[in-house]
């Protein structure tokens, strides 16, 4: 309430009143489930996929509408849609895959740079 329209409001208290605050944040989770997914591949790779390329019922739906496109013996819209959609999942994988090599390679160097020698054994074990 606001103090200017009610002047004596911080004057008179009622019992077991007092400045009171309190985060209401209802649990609401036994109305919409989560499902924890166990991915099975690199966490970072699946989870870019199913939020930049297709989710997992969008992929599925894909797969279904191309398997039964070939099973009819007519293969066709959803065959094509199907191999576009695996070729931006390895898109994916690739730009991951690439990232990874060059963080080594920074990493290679940097090490090159302050300790030589354990390059050299590093490179030894794993030679």
């Amino acid at each position: 309430m606001n103090p200017w329209l009610f002047p004596w409001w911080g004057l008179l208290k009622a019992p077991w009143s007092g400045d009171v605050t309190q985060d209401i944040a209802a649990d609401t989770r036994w109305l919409s489930p989560q499902f924890e997914l166990n991915f099975s591949g690199n966490r970072k790779i699946e989870a870019e996929v199913v939020a930049e390329v297709a989710s997992y019922g969008k992929q599925l739906g894909a797969l279904s509408e191309a398997v039964l496109e070939i099973a009819q013996g007519q293969p066709g819209d959803a065959v094509e849609r199907l191999k576009r959609l695996a070729a931006q999942v390895e898109g994916v994988k690739r730009k991951h895959r690439d990232r990874l090599e060059q963080r080594l390679r920074d990493d290679l160097d940097q090490l090159k740079q302050q300790d030589p020698e354990a390059l050299e054994r590093l490179l030894r074990d794993y030679s």
